[in-house]
């Protein structure tokens, strides 16, 4: 796994051993990069849950965000180590515990785009959009990316609207999520 594109191109990720993680795959990353285009990341602040090996914060970074904050609850220590292959752990910051918790903890800031990759098929897809809205944690403007699996739809509601639906292989789905503007 490698940073596909900006200040960090190139560089090897460090990966856990084991099936710990199921990181997206390098072919994925890049298509949901270019979908968002060029530029889309300078100075954004991102926000990366079950962030596995920070894959997708740290090429958010790579390409002009100024602050990522992952969350996951088994690979804190080897997110920070990926963030310093990629000289950017002054604009990483790494909660590891349980994302619940993490994401309450976080209320009050807004991020420009939030990168969500729950395991599949274990109803975190739409809790974790609950909670993200919950907190407000997207900015009225922002993006909410979902992988998810094709079997665990997302279900509908008056908070958000799903713009963009992109599908990966047999099972790997991204939904480009934004919320609704209140009054509308």
């Amino acid at each position: 796994m490698r940073i596909i594109a900006g200040s960090a191109r190139g560089r090897l990720l460090k990966s856990p051993k084991g099936m710990l993680t199921r990181p997206t795959l390098d072919s994925t990353r890049e298509s949901l990069f270019n979908i968002l285009g060029p530029g889309a990341l300078k100075d954004a602040a991102v926000l990366d849950i079950f962030a596995g090996t920070g894959a997708l914060g740290l090429e958010a970074v790579s390409r002009g965000a100024t602050k990522a904050v992952f969350i996951d609850s088994r690979t804190g220590a080897l997110i920070r180590e990926n963030a310093l292959l990629c000289r950017a752990a002054d604009r990483c910051t790494v909660l590891a515990g349980d994302y619940k918790r993490m994401l309450a903890h976080l209320q009050g800031e807004r991020f420009d785009y939030i990168f969500a990759d729950p395991p599949y098929v274990k109803n975190f897809v739409n809790e974790t959009i609950a909670l993200i809205f919950r907190h407000t944690l997207l900015r009225s403007d922002g993006l909410l990316l979902m992988e998810h699996s094709s079997r665990e739809p997302i279900a509908d509601s008056p908070l958000f609207t799903i713009i963009r639906k992109k599908t990966y292989g047999s099972d790997t789905q991204i939904s480009f999520i934004r919320g609704c503007k209140e009054g509308v």
